[in-house]
């Protein structure tokens, strides 16, 4: 699974979820909880940190990992890979954090691992951070698990995401604990058109390319997405063919669950994802 995850990785760097959310947010000071389903048996989902707690360390944000899984950060280019040991069994022993970098010593390393000769496993420096607005992969080779995630909903207008400009993609989420279609005004993504959402589906990714506000609309279609792969392998289901202007129309726009993320490819210049989260 991890060797599928990175040809999938590789290429879309070269060309270019199944995942249950519930929310249940209580509100005095905007703090709340978030019970995510996180699929087991080796499945790859796309997490995020849908509050802002007093830290970004998953080991705290989530205390439902039991050991043995996987998290996989997206650095631009590749992944860093933490594999968690479990609560206690690295800091126990007097190390750093709780996890191991498998690529310790070989290219991919994650920096500042430490190698541990008794135990035969390099130790990250510190536990893996996952900030409001970046999203990550996480693997679960054991059962099902919900983890209760726990915070503050972020609401402030100067909470940003960087979008990379040039091509590059970003594994993003929002900042605040919202889900729904990307026309969603709260989401409120700085497209300008041109820029590819890649939502993976568990074994891939669905790409929706987006031709810009009101072209798709405009011309009585469901929606301004587009599908690159409609009619082949990997195509969204529910994808129309425009025999006019040569494409295949998405269903629908992207929709996000919350607590998950996904990557942008972003042609354009680099770009800020600002959110205005308006509390009744």
């Amino acid at each position: 699974m991890k060797k599928t995850l990175l040809i999938a990785a590789a290429a879309l760097a070269a060309g270019m979820l199944s995942v249950q959310a519930q929310s249940n947010v209580y509100s005095q000071n905007i703090v709340g909880y978030i019970n995510k389903t996180i699929p087991g048996g080796g499945a790859l989902t796309v997490i995020c940190n849908p509050l802002q707690g007093s830290t970004n360390s998953v080991t705290t944000i989530m205390p439902g990992l039991a050991g043995g899984e996987s998290l996989y950060i997206w650095t631009g280019s590749g992944y860093y890979v933490y594999l968690y040991q479990g609560l206690g069994v690295g800091t126990g022993l007097g190390k750093p954090s709780d996890w191991t970098d498998p690529n310790g010593g070989v290219a991919g390393a994650i920096p500042g691992s430490t190698y541990d000769v008794d135990n035969g496993v390099w130790w990250t420096a510190s536990a893996p951070q996952l900030p409001v607005g970046k999203a990550a992969f996480l693997q679960n080779p054991n059962s099902q698990i919900t983890n209760t995630f726990t915070g503050n909903v972020v609401t402030q207008s100067t909470n940003s995401t960087v979008l990379s400009g040039g091509g590059a993609l970003s594994l993003v989420s929002s900042v605040a604990p919202i889900g729904g279609a990307v026309t969603n005004a709260s989401v409120n993504l700085p497209f300008v058109g041109g820029e590819s959402i890649y939502i993976w589906n568990g074994l891939g990714y669905y790409v929706y390319l987006f031709q810009g506000a009101g072209v798709g609309t405009g011309l009585g279609k469901p929606c301004d997405y587009t599908d690159p792969n409609g009619g082949i392998s990997g195509s969204i289901p529910g994808s129309t063919y425009d025999a006019d202007n040569g494409v295949w129309w998405a269903p629908a726009p992207p929709n996000i669950p919350i607590g998950s993320g996904f990557f942008v490819q972003n042609p354009n210049a680099t770009a800020n994802w600002v959110q205005n989260i308006i509390i009744n």
